[in-house]
């Protein structure tokens, strides 16, 4: 089994930039590609520490803030406990260096990066430089690394920006069809058609805008199903042509989008991949067949959802998603729960009275859920004390 966990995050006043954040998580190897800053990062960090996770594999796609910032703190925070460090070689950014004035993010990057090398190297975190076409396999977690780096700095990039936001570390989980690609190049679909990969699901690169609606019609035509993408614009889909003309491009080429307002969660289990998102899902068919399965609730779980244990809505898909339960299984059983009860009270259903209709019930449903049942109609009653 694959969970995947995209943090959202509430935005206020103008346009504010908390960049990219991912964990991708798989028995014991959680890979945390990039780190977002600001919000991001504090909510990745809560996270990480409230569901107990410290042994980590921190990627980086390439050496800008808003995504390093949250893989350096992690680095830095003595909670966790950093495997690898995956980036790929300072040295290859030196290809944007002009003789000139110019260049100056490139320049600014390559020192950026050496630096967190070397924190890495003090700490004794191992580095592992990523090249075009690398395989890493981290238990059921399995990408290949691929990466478009342009020749040169163009005339008119005076800072370099596109040489190192084009150079971005691309990664495609084969076995999902997944692809996320930091702020990589616009033509993401010329990319993948000249790899011969297929895409189902992906990341829209540079927050949401690097994709021409060339790039999704031909994403949508090859098979991709559903897109997400982050820094939301407080007003949501429309409101700025930077972070979300790509996410248009792919919404008027019915590519379904996934935003982060809310949470996004992805789990990945015996052929099927299902995306949670506010509440609701949707199922992609992948020939992933991972090492285990999301448990089935047992009637516990079921009462502590009624209880209030696991939150509502897409909190509740998380936390239980953590525990490894199925979040669709536990509410169709607290559906069960309360439609048994509406229609006892209503009539509909005939299972005796007092301890009589829980062990029927019980009978029925599965020891345990008779009490449950019960207590559902006490609480619908508002009658808790009342006799049955």
């Amino acid at each position: 089994m694959i969970r995947s966990w995209i943090p959202g995050y509430l935005m206020n006043g103008k346009e504010q930039r908390y960049g990219d954040v991912e964990v991708i998580i798989s028995g014991d190897y959680c890979l945390i590609i990039d780190g977002g800053c600001e919000q991001a990062t504090d909510k990745l960090i809560a996270y990480l520490k409230r569901n107990k996770i410290k042994k980590v594999y921190l990627l980086l796609t390439h050496a800008h803030y808003d995504h390093f910032y949250g893989l350096r703190k992690i680095i830095r925070d003595s909670y966790f406990e950093v495997q690898y460090f995956y980036c790929y070689d300072p040295k290859s950014l030196e290809g944007g260096l002009r003789n000139n004035k110019g260049s100056r993010e490139v320049r600014s990057d390559i020192n950026e990066l050496k630096g967190i090398i070397s924190e890495c190297n003090n700490k004794k975190i191992k580095v592992k430089y990523l090249k075009h076409e690398d395989k890493i396999a981290l238990g059921d977690i399995k990408f290949q690394v691929f990466r478009k780096q342009p020749n040169r700095v163009e005339d008119n990039d005076t800072e370099g920006w596109s040489y190192v936001n084009d150079g971005s570390l691309c990664l495609y989980f084969y076995e999902l069809f997944y692809w996320t690609s930091g702020d990589g190049s616009e033509n993401i679909y010329n990319f993948i058609k000249e790899l011969g990969l297929k895409v189902k699901f992906f990341k829209i690169p540079h927050h949401g805008n690097n994709c021409t609606s060339s790039q999704a019609k031909g994403l949508k035509a090859q098979g991709a199903y559903y897109c997400w993408y982050n820094d939301l614009e407080p007003k949501g889909i429309g409101t700025n042509d930077f972070t979300m003309y790509g996410a248009r491009r792919c919404r008027e080429a019915g590519i379904k989008i996934f935003t982060v307002e809310g949470d996004i969660n992805w789990v990945a289990q015996r052929g099927q991949m299902v995306v949670y998102k506010d509440n609701k899902y949707y199922s992609i068919q992948v020939n992933y067949d991972g090492g285990t399965v999301l448990k089935q609730p047992t009637v516990d779980i079921v009462r502590n959802i009624f209880m209030g244990k696991y939150g509502a809505g897409n909190i509740r898909n998380t936390k239980l998603l953590d525990a490894g339960y199925y979040p669709t299984a536990a509410q169709r059983k607290v559906n069960l729960v309360v439609d048994t009860a509406k229609k006892i009270i209503s009539g509909k259903l005939d299972f005796g009275k007092n301890t009589d209709r829980i062990d029927a019930l019980d009978k029925a449903y599965g020891k345990g859920y008779g009490q449950l049942i019960q207590d559902e109609i006490n609480s619908l009653l508002n009658a808790k004390s009342k006799k049955w």
